[in-house]
């Protein structure tokens, strides 16, 4: 079996089209660890059955030890036959052209513990449809994480043996992870960061609500632990994801939404530069796909 691990918050529409995606690429089961939606995930999750378990959680905090749980009582109820487990978000699709799920991983070498999957990031444009599935009508991403564009982690995806693993503990590859990682030749994780300007607002005041813990309450918490420990943040923390709190801290809701209109969101006039300087390239190929099996 392949299992995957999601955690989502408020996200039905794209749930829905990521569980049947998965269910049909390969993907046994799915585990979804619900961080208090009160849209209509429970409804998503619902009518897909048997092929998911699911678990509702408070904190976010504790993301990891719900995941580890569910994979746990999934295990109980399958014993031996678990053999991948991969980490995800609800908006990040696997797939590689001619290639399923299971041909992808079937390809790492016998002894190694994990396969990491590089992502591409799909962004916003004023040429994107106003409805539809959101791989239907995002078709541009960065050209990869040396993109000034590129507003997401560098890291990867990851599918771990389940022979090895014991608990969920990253979102990306698991520090305990011996060895180089083992990565398909091309990236397979279709990652959809920021959906429209609705979304992109919740999702800032979403990072900026996650702060008040452990005496962290004055300040957003990534500046305290910054100089606690004196680590510097990911590029994309210290860059892009510093810039959001700042704009929502000076203009509140309003100026975030202006900041989405005017500056992240690909404005079609700066397309064919952007194109031309390396930033960014129309991807086809996964919306088209998708489309044709529709």
């Amino acid at each position: 079996m392949i299992v995957l691990l999601l955690t989502t918050k408020n996200e039905a529409d794209v749930l829905r089209e990521n569980l049947e995606h998965h269910l049909a690429y390969g993907v046994d089961h799915v585990c979804v660890a619900d961080n208090e939606s009160t849209d209509g995930t429970a409804d998503v999750l619902r009518a897909f059955g048997d092929a998911v378990s699911t678990e509702v959680f408070h904190d976010f905090a504790v993301r990891q030890d719900v995941r580890t749980r569910l994979l746990e009582r999934l295990r109980a109820r399958h014993r031996g036959r678990l053999a991948w487990v991969g980490v995800s978000d609800t908006d990040e699709f696997h797939w590689m052209q001619g290639r399923t799920l299971p041909e992808i991983l079937a390809e790492a070498p016998a002894d190694a513990p994990a396969v990491t999957c590089h992502q591409k990031l799909f962004l916003p444009s004023e040429e994107d449809a106003e409805h539809g599935p959101v791989h239907d009508r995002q078709r541009h991403r960065t050209t990869g994480p040396d993109s000034p564009l590129h507003s997401s982690y560098r890291e990867g995806k990851t599918f771990y043996r389940d022979a090895w693993l014991r608990r969920v503990d990253h979102e990306h590859r698991s520090p305990r992870l011996p060895g180089p990682a083992v990565s398909p030749p091309v990236p397979t994780v279709h990652h959809y960061m920021i959906r429209d300007e609705d979304q992109f607002v919740m999702k800032v005041r979403r990072l900026t609500a996650w702060r008040e813990r452990r005496g962290l309450r004055s300040r957003l918490w990534y500046h305290r632990l910054r100089r606690a420990f004196g680590v510097p943040l990911p590029p994309y923390v210290a860059g892009f994801k510093a810039e959001w709190w700042n704009v929502l801290r000076e203009g509140g809701e309003e100026g975030l939404r202006r900041y989405y209109r005017d500056t992240y969101r690909l404005q079609a006039r700066d397309l064919p530069r952007l194109i031309a300087e390396g930033a960014i390239v129309r991807d086809d190929a996964f919306g088209d796909w998708c489309r044709a099996r529709r």
